[in-house]
């Protein structure tokens, strides 16, 4: 029976399609609207700590002018500062980069030429302290490279150094000094990101080339999932990585092997568009036929060596031949035994959403018995073959399932990068149509639904 098991067979077929419902190219070569846009966002991330060890190696322990005077602002000073370990977090698209800094300084200005005032902090006492910080902003320009943008935050003086005598604040000093080394450091830091970045762009070349590539699905289908554009999300920083998603837009098709054939040269990855937010919605258009000759050998198979009890007569099948069109299907059953005659049965194919299975419904049942007084007992074993037929028809589809899942499962390993896993739980299979035209039944429905990928 086509019941829950298929849709847990659906599930491993459908995650590389992320697909729209894929208004099909029908196998005889007609096409229907272009089918709805879909869309797929992949999560990766970047690791902070390459950046993090190597800001703190670059910039200094250390800064100022202990050994000689500088002249700032018309003072002369000496000041010499020291740093502790680096504070570097990451909320959203901004680095906090902060720095707790000790240190002393002299300071000394001329007056009128003759008398010279001057000051200190910090000397023959605990050296005063501050907090230097900055803000980096992480965006991605359209070429895939990152673009960082600074921004100094004011520094927090915790006992700042004002000398009193001609009122001299020289805490600036200290503070031009360490901002100009930690921006000067954070730039030559962030290069450590240019492998995880890289990393990105050749997942989202990788990808965009494998999503060109016609998929074979077996029996004259071929899947076109044909991507449209790229974007990348801004990026949400967390602890010490940054986490950014890839998401592509596409519309895929159902088509035959020539239009398969037929399919252009690969695009090369276009420039990053806008990203919008979304949820990865999918219609996947899948497309399933199941032929009359495997139908009808499998019925024959499963009947051979059965036989009925009608009121004490026994009976069995001698020979089954199917055939239909449009919805109907149409069977020949030879009977043998008490009930030697031919029936004749007719019925349209359903698909139960709710069952997940085919069923036959409306059913006529004509039954021609060479012995007349076995034609009045039709009814009796017409039902039994009925559910063989439906129970039949189901296991047939199941395994042309299991083959299709194969054949994507192998399209999936390809696609999807590693280290990340795919939750397919909401897709419902439903919204089923079908053909009959000898010599197949064609079923094609709808896997509709969320897709979502989260690293592992």
């Amino acid at each position: 029976m086509w019941s829950y098991r298929v849709s847990v067979l659906l599930l491993p077929l459908l995650p590389l399609l992320w697909l729209s419902g894929a208004a099909a190219q029908q196998s005889a070569g007609t096409q229907q609207a272009e089918p709805p846009v879909s869309f797929i966002d992949i999560p990766l991330q970047i690791p902070l700590q390459p950046m993090i060890d190597a800001a703190e190696r670059i910039l200094p322990a250390q800064a100022g002018y202990w050994r000689t005077w500088r002249r700032w602002h018309g003072i002369d000073a000496q000041y010499r500062a020291w740093r502790g370990p680096l504070s570097i977090t990451a909320s959203g698209e901004v680095l906090l980069v902060q720095a707790h800094i000790r240190y002393w300084i002299r300071a000394q200005k001329n007056l009128l030429g003759a008398i010279t005032l001057g000051g200190s902090c910090g000397v023959n006492e605990a050296p005063r302290q501050a907090v230097i910080g900055m803000q980096v902003l992480l965006q991605w320009g359209p070429d895939w490279a990152l673009r960082p943008r600074f921004r100094i935050l004011p520094t927090r003086f915790l006992d700042r150094c004002k000398m009193t005598v001609a009122n001299i604040d020289v805490t600036p000093i200290v503070e031009t000094e360490f901002r100009r080394q930690m921006q000067d450091s954070l730039r030559a830091a962030l290069k450590t990101l240019a492998p995880g970045v890289d990393a990105i762009q050749r997942q989202a070349q990788q990808t965009w080339s494998l999503l060109q590539e016609p998929l074979e699905l077996g029996q004259d289908n071929w899947l076109l999932l044909r991507p449209q554009s790229v974007a990348l999300s801004r990026i949400d920083g967390r602890e010490n990585q940054l986490n950014t998603r890839v998401a592509l837009t596409m519309r895929p098709l159902l088509v035959t092997a020539a239009a398969a054939t037929a399919a252009g040269n690969p695009e090369p990855l276009p420039p990053l568009g806008r990203y919008y937010p979304r949820s990865a919605e999918m219609n996947l258009h899948l497309g399933v036929n199941l032929d009359f000759a495997t139908l009808s050998q499998r019925f024959s198979d499963s009947l051979a060596g059965s036989s009925y009890d009608i009121n004490g007569h026994k009976a069995s099948i001698r020979a089954f031949e199917l055939g239909g069109s449009g919805q109907e299907i149409r069977a020949r059953v030879e009977l043998a035994g008490a009930a030697t005659g031919a029936a004749r049965l007719r019925a349209r194919v359903a698909f139960d959403p709710q069952l997940q299975k085919l069923e036959l419904q409306d059913l006529r049942f004509d039954y021609h018995a060479e012995d007349s007084t076995m034609a009045t007992l039709a009814e009796a074993f017409h039902e039994p073959i009925r559910r063989a037929l439906e129970n039949v028809a189901n296991e047939v589809l199941i395994e042309q399932l299991e083959l299709l899942g194969e054949r994507l499962g192998a399209g999936l390993n390809k696609i999807v990068p590693a280290g990340v896993a795919l939750d397919l739980s909401a897709l419902q299979f439903g919204s089923v149509q079908i053909s009959i035209e000898k010599p197949v039944i064609r079923l094609e429905g709808v896997a509709s639904g969320s897709a979502q990928l989260m690293l592992r």
